[in-house]
């Protein structure tokens, strides 16, 4: 099964991505992930036959509860284009922590610094768009450990566990 960590994102900053979503729409050609897909990524830790270790790192994070917002205009990764992250540091020292604990368990975890971002668009295939993310904000209160499975050629995330930020 393909694991990975995420933040799992509030009504309102989902929203606000799928008007950016939709806005993209129209003016060009993609994969765009459905609205429940949508989430920030801390670590993806691959295939993995048993959750067991990935569930003991999320066990050991600590950190408070942090604030999250997007909005203006996205950013892209060649044909991959997705919406920034402005967060209180706390979300980059829990990234960088969860990364090195991870890479301690096993897991490969990438040597790039890791850049907050969520997808908004895959295979991107129109002009450059003229689009801007509408502001949103949430606190983040707890991180997910998530399942990704290919289904009838969609892909479902299934949330594993959870750990709340206190």
């Amino acid at each position: 099964m393909r694991l990975f960590l995420a933040i799992q994102l509030s009504p309102a900053v989902r929203e606000a991505l799928l008007t950016a979503q939709d806005a993209l729409r129209r003016q060009g050609r993609g994969s765009f992930p459905p609205p429940e897909n949508l989430h920030l990524t801390l670590a993806f830790l691959g295939e993995a036959e048993d959750p067991a270790r990935a569930r003991a790192a999320l066990s050991e994070v600590s950190c408070r509860p942090f604030s999250l917002a997007v909005g203006g205009p996205p950013g892209h990764f060649g044909d991959l284009w997705w919406a920034g992250v402005r967060a209180d540091p706390a979300l980059e020292e829990l990234a960088v922590s969860l990364q090195a604990d991870l890479r301690s368990r096993g897991f490969c975890q990438e040597d790039r610094p890791w850049l907050p971002h969520i997808t908004l668009v895959r295979r991107w295939r129109g002009e450059v768009p003229q689009v801007t993310v509408p502001h949103a904000s949430m606190v983040v209160r707890q991180i997910s450990l998530l399942r990704s499975d290919q289904i009838d050629g969609k892909r479902i995330y299934t949330e594993l566990s959870h750990k709340s930020l206190r």
